[in-house]
């Protein structure tokens, strides 16, 4: 078993043990959610537009309020120079979401495992990361089977190799979306 399966597979069960009280809502809907989101990133302490990241998700709806959603993505970080530091990362988060007649709020909670490849003279690893973070979902069909989503994250990973963008500080990833329901409400 290699070290990014057994840190992704702590990961899923610390983040559903958490979870896993929530779920047991009377009134659970089999309702899922494809989503696809792009967006910039700023990171550590630097306020400029770093790099892009994109997402893809799958979430499954625990009733109107809970969500735990499963996403792949990738970010590209160049600094205005074509640095050349990328990330693919796994994560598992949990949505708090405040249903509203013409939005749908939430609270992001998430972990997950990255592994980065960097020009540098440390090439390549991997690493978990928390995130959290605020969005919103806006219906762009009068059915609901289409959304506009954004969110702002920030993703704190457990790297120091000191080089940029990987100095064990934290990133503000803000992305927006299109997101597609499926299932049954």
């Amino acid at each position: 078993m290699s070290r990014t399966s057994a840190r992704l597979r702590w990961v899923v069960v610390c983040l559903l043990l958490f979870v896993a009280p929530m779920l047991q809502a009377q009134n659970w809907q089999d309702r899922f959610e494809l989503s696809v989101l792009a967006g910039g990133m700023i990171t550590d302490d630097a306020v400029r537009l770093d790099g892009h990241a994109e997402l893809i998700s799958l979430a499954r709806s625990f009733g109107p309020e809970h969500v735990v959603e499963f996403e792949l993505g990738q970010d590209r970080l160049d600094f205005g120079v074509d640095y050349g530091l990328t990330h693919d990362f796994a994560a598992v988060n949990y949505l708090q979401v405040n249903r509203e007649p013409l939005w749908d709020p939430y609270i992001l909670i998430g972990a997950g495992i990255s592994r980065f490849e960097a020009p540098a003279a440390i090439r390549s690893g991997e690493d978990p990361f928390l995130q959290v973070g605020l969005g919103g979902q806006w219906d762009l069909l009068e059915s609901g089977k289409l959304k506009l989503r954004a969110d702002l994250r920030f993703r704190y990973d457990f790297n120091d190799t000191g080089q940029p963008g990987q100095d064990g500080f934290g990133d503000a990833i803000f992305t927006v979306g299109l997101s597609l329901p499926f299932g049954s409400d």
